[in-house]
């Protein structure tokens, strides 16, 4: 069965924690769902906080910079209210975009990939994904802006009701949307 990744951009932690919530009552677990946002804090403070040694490759390629649940709720980040509902969350540095929170499958995927001029980045593995280039754009530009980004892998069978959803839960994106699902 075909499968599509779909995506919500939410304003803040308690958008994107009721879009979460409201996945898991449809069946998704916290392991089915991939959620980024740009973590403001400075490095050292993410480290002091989470006691976890962050790295940044002076190649420009980003790496796994720290993990554990403790990241977005310690650096008072803006993923704290997201840590209990979502699967671990790491840190990444990537260029363009500087530390990205980030759980999920998609972020195990940004983790393991050359990130950098060559590897295409989170835009990169975006549309590796399946996600169609402007979305993935889209995506890097609202997490520049420190929106929160959250995705889900849906069934032909569960689509529809996937986008009514993020509608409902006042999703930025929803213009990306079919034209059959837009709520008016």
């Amino acid at each position: 069965m075909r499968k599509t990744i779909i995506g919500g951009v939410f304003r803040n932690p308690e958008e994107a924690v009721q879009a979460i919530e409201g996945l898991h009552d449809m069946g998704y677990k916290k392991e089915d769902i991939s959620v980024f946002a740009k973590d403001s804090d400075d490095v050292k403070g993410i480290e002091n906080e989470t006691r976890s040694e962050v790295t940044e490759k002076d190649s420009g390629r980003g790496k796994n910079a720290g993990k554990g649940l403790g990241i977005g709720a310690g650096t008072g980040g803006v993923l704290g209210g997201i840590t209990g509902i979502i699967a671990e969350i790491g840190l990444l540095a990537i260029p363009g975009i500087g530390v990205l929170a980030a759980a999920g499958p998609l972020a195990t995927t940004l983790s393991g990939a050359a990130i950098g001029a060559g590897g295409g980045g989170l835009i990169g593995v975006l549309t590796g994904a399946g996600i169609p280039k402007e979305h993935a754009k889209e995506y890097e530009d609202y997490l520049n802006k420190g929106h929160i980004v959250v995705l889900v892998e849906a069934d032909g069978e569960r689509e529809d009701k996937l986008y009514g959803h993020f509608s409902n839960s006042n999703s930025l994106n929803t213009h990306t949307y079919p034209e059959r699902v837009r709520i008016k």
